[in-house]
């Protein structure tokens, strides 16, 4: 079964792929198995893999700041890769993962939840992404296919490279990507009468380091 999983080159999805060695994963982004530059929204409309059983969207940017002063290319950028490459990607495969009755599992961020201050943008656009997986659900549940959206907190990867904070070193205070591709396996292998639709993960405790 072909499974697409996008931003695997680190972090997360990097993770996701080694965890999913047994499957055949088709790794998607700018240094991976197709090459692809996900705010290039043109691209995306013609990319078509046969026979998809299913897509782990993962891919994301964040810029973080006072609202006023992220640029408009930045809040872009952070439209098309957190939301408009996911939606894009999966309408251009949904009819071989209904076929297939397969799965589309949505990597948001627990900012789609709670407010994101000097987040603004990014937490727009995962609350988009959680909000399209929710709907979607409903409309593609009686074709056996399985929709989650997965809501980490923070995370111990190179993401945080363009905020003012990074997660604690504290091995209580931060989650491992490692800990979000276990969870992703147990997503897909889980008995077909139950979907887990909406996992938040978060750490046992808070806390944060600034930069």
């Amino acid at each position: 079964m072909k499974i697409l999983l996008t931003g695997a080159s680190s972090g997360i999805g990097k993770a996701i792929k080694e965890t999913l060695r047994d499957y055949e994963i088709i790794t998607l982004c700018r240094n991976c198995d197709e090459k692809i530059d996900f705010n290039n929204i043109n691209v995306l409309k013609n990319l078509k893999i046969d026979d998809v059983y299913g897509i782990i969207h993962n891919s994301g940017i964040g810029y973080f700041g006072q609202f006023e002063d992220i640029g408009t290319d930045k809040i872009q950028e952070m439209i098309n890769v957190n939301f408009l490459a996911p939606m894009i990607l999966t309408k251009n495969h949904l009819k071989d993962i209904k076929k297939n009755r397969g799965f589309i599992i949505n990597i948001s961020s627990t900012s789609a939840i709670h407010p994101a201050r000097q987040g603004v943008v990014y937490g727009a656009t995962k609350a988009a992404l959680r909000h399209f997986g929710t709907s979607l659900f409903e409309e593609v549940r009686k074709s056996g296919v399985k929709v989650c959206t997965i809501l980490p907190d923070m995370t111990l990867t190179n993401f945080h490279k363009n905020t003012y904070f990074k997660p604690s070193s504290d091995e209580l205070a931060h989650i491992k990507p490692e800990d979000i591709a276990k969870i992703v396996k147990d997503i897909i292998e889980a008995p077909k009468n139950i979907v887990m639709h909406e996992v938040v993960i978060k750490p046992q405790i808070f806390k944060l380091d600034k930069k």
